[in-house]
């Protein structure tokens, strides 16, 4: 399953390689790439391992904001 996350919150390039590092080590997910300029994360990940609720968590746990809509 591919998603891609709208997030707040991110300043710098340092944030955006944070954030993509954390969502790589996630359970379940098999690819993540997260762009400052584009404000967003696109993620591959396995919907048995993780859900969206989870690919959250670690947004929220990085210190940054999932934007609905």
């Amino acid at each position: 399953m591919n998603v891609t996350l709208k997030i707040a919150g991110m300043h710098c390039n340092g944030c955006s390689s944070n954030l993509e590092k954390m969502l790589n080590k996630r359970d379940g997910v098999i690819s993540a790439k997260v762009s400052l300029e584009a404000a967003a994360a696109e993620v591959e990940y396995d919907e048995a391992r993780v859900g969206l609720d989870g690919l959250r968590e670690v947004v929220e746990n990085c210190g940054f904001d999932v934007v609905e809509g």
